[in-house]
This record gives structure tokens, sequence and C-alpha cells, in this order.
């Protein structure tokens, strides 16, 4: 029973390697672009690339969209890679403008990471400032300039509101015009 369910594995994961192939040949430049679109830096989006060809050989039961399910684990694995590295940020022992070994305990030394006051404030400030913003547009606009914002396409801004394809361009259109008269000009 476990040599039947290992060669049926086997077997699978031979079916999976040549639709991989297939799927390459046709979609590997998308494939590229979903993952430097979610990575940070080049080589973490190959590192993505590389993990998902590998989990698509391992675990595709083709029940779906071949490139849908590698465009979703680019995304995932990109994702992972960078939080991984965010969480990996490198501190020095002996910060900038304090020295280790003047009495101060080393733990001291290192600088946190959470914003001083100076920063806060001005974060606060720039949160006033686009809640003032955003308090001049109509809910249509702001809906739409933020799917817009997220990244949706027009097409799907309509099918995600139910609106006409004219009304999210008006929305969308309109909506920058009272940005842009509010920052100002060259704006």
């Amino acid at each position: 029973m476990a040599t039947q369910q290992k060669s049926r594995a086997s077997v699978n994961r031979e079916a999976n390697a040549e639709v991989l192939r297939k799927v390459l040949a046709r979609s590997e430049q998308l494939l590229r672009r979903q993952a430097e679109r979610h990575g940070e830096f080049p080589e973490d989006a190959e590192d993505a690339l590389q993990s998902a060809y590998l989990l698509f050989i391992e675990r595709y039961r083709g029940d779906c969209d071949p490139v849908a399910w590698l465009q979703t684990t680019v995304k995932r694995e990109a994702w992972g890679i960078r939080r991984k590295a965010s969480r990996k940020r490198e501190v020095s022992l002996d910060a900038p403008g304090r020295a280790v070994d003047d009495g101060t305990p080393w733990v001291e030394a290192i600088p946190s990471e959470a914003p001083g006051p100076d920063e806060r404030t001005f974060r606060d400030a720039e949160h006033r400032e686009r809640e003032r913003l955003l308090g001049q547009l109509k809910p249509d606009q702001q809906r739409a300039l933020l799917l817009f914002g997220l990244g949706f396409s027009y097409r799907e801004i309509c099918w995600i509101t139910g609106w006409t394809y004219t009304k999210v361009n008006r929305c969308i259109a309109e909506g920058r015009a009272v940005l842009r008269g509010a920052v100002g000009p060259g704006a």
C-alpha cells in the first residue's frame, strides 16, 4: 500500500513537471513579473519563482488553472521571502554616536526601530492631511480611487462595485482632479 502511494506520488510529480514545462514555455515572463512585483529585490524574485516551481511539482492536483495556481504561489512565496528579510535587520552593537565601553549596557546601544517623537509627529501630520484630502472626495470617488490604488483594473472595479465602466472612469478622473486641485499645481 505504501509503495503504491509512493508510485502514485512520483507519477503525479512527473505529470506536474510536464505541465510546468508547458506553462513556462508560454507564461514564464508573466510569472517573473508577478515575482518581481511582489518581491523586494531581483534575487528574491528568482528565489520565489524557484520555490513556487518546486511547490507546483510537489503539490499541484490539477483541479484549477496551472497558471493561476502558480501566480498565487509565486506571490505568496515572494511575500514570505520579503517578510523573512524584514525580520533579519542587522544592527551594529556599537551604534553610531555611542560607545559601548562608556559603561552603558550594550542592549541600550542598539537603536530602536520604533519611530522617534519627531517622526511620529510628521506621520500624524501626514495622516491628518490625507484625511483632509479624502474628505473632499465624494464616497464613490473615494471607493474607486481606493480600489484603483490597491491595483484593481477599471474592469475589476466595475465587477466589484456593480458600476458601469463610464462611472468608474468618471469617479477616478474626477477624484484625481479634486486631489490635484487640493494639493496645488505641479502635483
